[in-house]
């Protein structure tokens, strides 16, 4: 008897333990919106049309999981559990790009559908960072995209250029992570539209 009393409490705990449930956080899921250009272009730069090919990232940006660095380890790159991009971000980079430049006018037509065409001219992306910053102060983002015009009947790079763009976020909170996100990319692509212009109509 006295040594089913000194385990009695043991088991109680046991049980009490095992019935005791933790809440799983709720995944939470994040969109970039359609951005309205700021800027036209009167004449298109590219009036016979130009391509846009699916963007790259490598296999971590290729994800839908937010990433976010610390600005006390630069070199390594996290990603949060329950917090997620709607899409992979090379995708509504995409159409985020392609929605941008017919709207802009800077080529008539603009077409991003992926297939290959017989165009005169292909825009080719590759996301190189879609990053949540955080450290000391409030949360940043950072957006790199690094672009290439190509000419289609030779294959040589007739406009080249990288854009990198930080963005301090309103809040704390992941919704302002997005937002601030967004308006990376819109000030990335409001450049983008201002240098195409800026070398006239392609030959």
């Amino acid at each position: 008897m006295i040594r089913v009393r000194h385990w009695l409490p043991g088991v109680l705990l046991l049980l009490n333990g095992c019935g005791t449930t933790r809440q799983v956080p709720e995944d939470r899921f994040y969109q970039i919106e359609a951005v309205s250009p700021s800027v036209s272009v009167p004449q298109p730069v590219f009036p016979e049309g130009l391509d846009v090919d699916r963007v790259s990232a490598d296999p971590l940006r290729s994800g839908r999981a937010v990433l976010y660095r610390d600005d006390r380890k630069p070199l390594e790159v996290k990603r949060y559990h329950y917090e997620f991009w709607v899409d992979q971000p090379p995708r509504m980079v995409h159409q985020a790009l392609v929605d941008y430049l017919r709207a802009s006018g800077v080529a008539d037509p603009v077409r991003g559908e992926g297939r290959p065409t017989k165009g005169d001219y292909a825009l080719k992306a590759h996301l190189k960072r879609f990053d949540r910053l955080v450290g000391a102060g409030r949360p940043k983002v950072e957006v790199e995209l690094e672009t290439t015009v190509y000419a289609n009947g030779s294959g040589q790079p007739l406009w080249t250029n990288s854009y990198l763009y930080q963005q301090e976020s309103d809040a704390g909170d992941m919704h302002a992570t997005a937002t601030a996100m967004q308006t990376a990319l819109a000030n990335i692509l409001r450049s983008m539209v201002e240098d195409l212009a800026a070398i006239g109509p392609a030959p």
